[in-house]
């Protein structure tokens, strides 16, 4: 066919997921040939929170690429507020699995542009403004069919095809493989104000969330980027949202009423976009005949906070990690490398995932939620594992489950002077 082309390896998609992906196969053997392709044109906006932590860092560093964090103001802290107003100011553990124990807040329309142009350092082929059509698998390769704004097709033959191409993946339905049900996906708006005082209102540079406030069953954020910008959104199950006839809109209008009345100055409020989060609670099959699955076309999405960018990201280095070195060989060994990566994903952060589905039940009860920032509220140890849901990798151990239920059926008066004891 006219326009043809040759490459070890096809990415669709361009994001983090994607072009780590790429940057990870090209770091592993420099000698393979990698394609990526988006439907956009970067730099492109992305709706997102905007904030990475430990994780993401940790994924640049491994190849030494963190030197594009340089200049960025380092968040220190998180706010957790709940009902009746309860709020917890807590600065960011030392995470067990990572070096770094800071937040980051970058637009992806920046964020993503740095990431892709690693991977353009690394001589992978971008093919920007090209859309995914379909995919044929033939004896020795796969087929894919992209095409551009003019309807132009081409068709790129590979070993292996990558899809990364976000909640709506059209590879993901290529493979006949379903969405999410409502109950593990949830509907969230963000955009972007400039607020002058915000800092001087929380006293340092602080992640701002909001649990079961202006969104019941829900939480909303604040995130101080670079100088006066914030990214401010709010999120419901959209199983939640449809059953209570909910208006997104109206949600955020209602949150940036609750930032005026703790006092935050609120100006040009813009960019707002709505958009949707697969949680990891229903993950679909990853490995598929010479088909992978990374980031939120593989549903990585933490069902407590929402952040998917870590997990995307590492999910294309386990790829590369787990396939580099068996891309020319048969079909049947690439898919047993393709296959090794899914039970190496799953192992590393089934655990996790799990235990932020059950937190994600805990935060969806107003009382549960006031209750455990309560007792959150007077010992350390809890507001830090609750901390280590949202930026690390940790998990509900019997013996933390134990620990947590004794927490909550004892008197806060009691908790309170055990935890003086302790200190």
């Amino acid at each position: 066919m006219k326009n043809k082309q040759f490459f070890d390896v096809v990415i669709i998609g361009a994001g983090p997921s994607g072009s780590n992906a790429a940057i990870s196969y090209k770091k592993l053997n420099p000698d393979l040939k990698i394609a990526l392709v988006d439907k956009a044109i970067f730099p492109r906006d992305k709706s997102c929170g905007d904030a990475f932590g430990p994780g993401v860092i940790s994924a640049l560093k491994r190849f030494g690429n963190e030197h594009i964090l340089e200049g960025e103001p380092e968040v220190v802290s998180t706010t957790l507020f709940g009902p009746k107003n309860i709020g917890i100011q807590n600065y960011i553990p030392e995470v067990k699995n990572k070096e770094d124990s800071i937040v980051y807040v970058i637009p992806r329309l920046d964020l993503d542009n740095r990431i892709l142009n690693l991977a353009k350092e690394e001589e992978v082929e971008t093919f920007e403004g090209y859309r995914f059509s379909n995919f044929f698998i033939n004896e020795e390769s796969v087929s894919v069919e992209i095409e551009n704004e003019e309807k132009e097709k081409y068709i790129l033959d590979a070993k292996l095809l990558v899809g990364a191409d976000g909640a709506n993946s059209r590879v993901r339905k290529s493979l006949n493989l379903k969405q999410n049900s409502d109950w593990n996906k949830a509907i969230a708006i963000r955009a972007y104000i400039d607020s002058p005082n915000y800092l001087e209102i929380f006293k340092e540079r602080t992640l701002m969330f909001e649990i079961n406030v202006s969104a019941i069953k829900g939480y909303a954020w604040a995130f101080p980027s670079k100088g006066n910008l914030l990214n401010i959104g709010i999120g419901v199950p959209l199983s939640v949202f449809k059953k209570e006839k909910m208006d997104i809109k109206n949600l955020l209008d209602e949150f940036v009423k609750t930032l005026e009345s703790r006092g935050v100055i609120v100006e040009n409020l813009r960019m707002e976009k709505s958009f949707m989060l697969p949680f990891a609670s229903s993950r679909p099959k990853l490995a598929h005949n010479r088909v992978a699955l990374i980031g939120d076309a593989g549903s990585m999405i933490n069902p407590m906070s929402g952040e998917g960018i870590f997990y995307g990201m590492e999910a294309g280095f386990l790829l590369a990690n787990e396939t580099h070195q068996l891309i020319n060989e048969s079909a049947s060994m690439l898919n047993t490398g393709v296959t090794k990566y899914e039970k190496v994903f799953n192992k590393r952060f089934g655990k996790h995932f799990l235990s932020c589905s059950l937190a994600r039940l805990v935060f969806q009860s107003p009382f549960m939620t006031k209750r455990l920032l309560n007792i959150a509220s007077l010992d350390q140890h809890t507001i830090d594992f609750v901390v280590e849901l949202l930026f690390d990798e940790a998990n509900l151990t019997t013996k933390e489950i134990l620990l947590l239920g004794f927490k909550f059926i004892l008197p806060l008066n009691i908790l309170k002077l055990l935890s003086k004891t302790s200190n």
